[in-house]
């Protein structure tokens, strides 16, 4: 129901605009140019117009196309759904049903990635502190910061070393950006956890490069702070009910993946003007 890791919007034909227009990812100067730009690729003569009853490419129909192709990406039929909703008694193995059991019991996860008899988002399209926006923002400058340099690969820096190097990171306070309210400080959504075990890295960002990494640091409790969510507390896990939790995660990749990447690469990617 909200989009973004700051949940500053509520409709996919709105929130596909971000990114197109954000400087640090396609970086267009304006919706105008956008709409400039497919209205002259020859890729797109007349397909807007048949879609969307004689309209051609505008701020509307292309976030609704856009949204449209979103919306086709369902993917279930997972290890897990076939267990818990079609009665395939063996379509999870036993240290995955051992991580369900921790999920929704000792370990809590359930309180914030919720489901229902039915169904299961696996969201309860909340938005709550968990500390890491905190840790991140509140950090001292003089202490040395981990930086990543590949995938579950991190050095330790110097803070004079980093300040000379890196530009200064931007604010990154949450629901607070967009709703001013002190109490809204380094709140972020809570994601699905369907096909978990193929979006690495994790947390809004990125902070944790595996799901073990995720799993360690709910069972800390979180990183303290005035107003970390009080869902959050220390768990008593063992490390098996740990490797048993990300056993239950890795069952929720759903059955369609290979085919909605090679969906995704069937068209040719890119500007036309370019190849």
């Amino acid at each position: 129901s909200r989009l973004f890791h700051d949940g500053r919007e509520y409709s996919l034909e709105q929130q596909v605009w971000a990114p197109l227009l954000a400087s640090n990812e396609m970086a267009n100067p304006s919706i105008g140019y956008v709409v400039q730009k497919i209205r002259r690729m020859p890729d797109y003569a007349g397909l807007f117009e048949r879609a969307f009853d004689g309209r051609g490419p505008g701020m509307e129909t292309i976030g609704a196309a856009l949204a449209s192709y979103e919306r086709a990406l369902i993917s279930a039929n997972s290890p897990f759904d076939r267990w818990r909703y079609g009665g395939e008694q063996n379509a999870l193995s036993e240290a995955a049903k051992r991580g369900f059991a921790l999920f929704k019991g000792r370990a809590r996860c359930v309180l914030c990635h919720t489901m229902g008899e039915q169904t299961a988002l696996f969201t309860d399209q909340a938005l709550h502190n968990t500390g890491i926006g905190y840790e991140q923002s509140m950090r001292p400058p003089d202490e040395p910061r981990l930086v990543q340099i590949a995938p579950g690969v991190q050095l330790e820096v110097d803070p004079a070393v980093y300040a000379d190097a890196a530009e200064t990171p931007p604010s990154d306070l949450g629901l607070y950006e967009i709703t001013q309210d002190p109490a809204d400080r380094w709140k972020y959504r809570t994601p699905t956890l369907r096909n978990v075990a193929l979006t690495a890295p994790y947390m809004h960002n990125g902070a944790f490069s595996t799901l073990a990494e995720v799993v360690e640091f709910y069972a800390g409790g979180g990183i303290a702070n005035p107003l970390l969510d009080p869902l959050l507390t220390p768990l008593e896990l063992s490390d098996r009910e740990k490797q048993d939790l990300v056993a239950f995660m890795e069952s929720l990749t759903g059955d369609n993946i290979d085919l909605l990447i090679s969906d995704a690469f069937a068209a040719p990617i890119g500007d036309p003007a370019k190849r």
